[in-house]
């Protein structure tokens, strides 16, 4: 089975437990398990090789200790404070410092695929999601491209209406705005 088909697969059970439609629906991103695992290995990997080296004073094996020490505090940080949250007002991204970033539904322009996950490409810049890494992707990226078929069908409808109203003499032309929804159209 695909990764695009269990998505698809895990979002139609979310869609059927919640009795309300699909724009209703919040939704949470957030790091797996794996992150505090990794760093608190890391962590005690980092202790350990100064505790052991100790007696012979090599710089470099406590900088390699160092290093270890400080990949693992801010993989802890990061599978901490980063998470996505979204529903029918928007988009929530926070970073790894924990500070929030807001983007509406209508800003995302382009969902990129990738084989570890996926890019969501917004008027404000990109949310990278690892589907690996972070329980809620699958659903997200449902919710995205549900979102997304949606805005296209309105859209489509729209450029109907408005080359119904060019080819009955509206007086419509290239360039002006839709009068449904105010899309500007070439």
């Amino acid at each position: 089975m695909g990764l695009l088909e269990r998505a698809a697969m895990e979002a139609a059970k979310k869609m059927a437990e919640s009795e309300e439609s699909h724009t209703d629906v919040r939704g949470i991103v957030k790091a797996s398990k794996v992150f505090p695992v990794v760093s608190i290995a890391s962590i005690l990997l980092a202790l350990g090789m100064a505790f052991l080296k100790h007696r012979q004073s090599d710089a470099a094996f406590y900088v390699l200790a160092g290093v270890f020490a400080v990949l693992g505090i801010c993989l802890l940080i990061y599978g901490h404070n980063f998470r996505i949250e979204y529903d029918r007002t928007g988009i929530t991204v926070y970073n790894f410092f924990g500070k929030p970033k807001q983007y509406t539904l209508q800003d995302v322009q382009k969902i990129e695929l990738k084989s570890d996950g996926y890019i969501v490409w917004t008027a404000k810049g990109k949310i990278r999601v690892e589907q690996q890494f972070f329980i809620g992707a699958d659903a997200f990226l449902c919710y995205l491209r549900d979102y997304q078929k949606e805005e296209r069908y309105e859209v489509d409808i729209c450029k109907k209406r408005l080359w119904d109203l060019r080819l009955y003499g509206s007086g419509v032309s290239g360039g002006d705005n839709c009068i449904f929804c105010a899309v500007r159209y070439k």
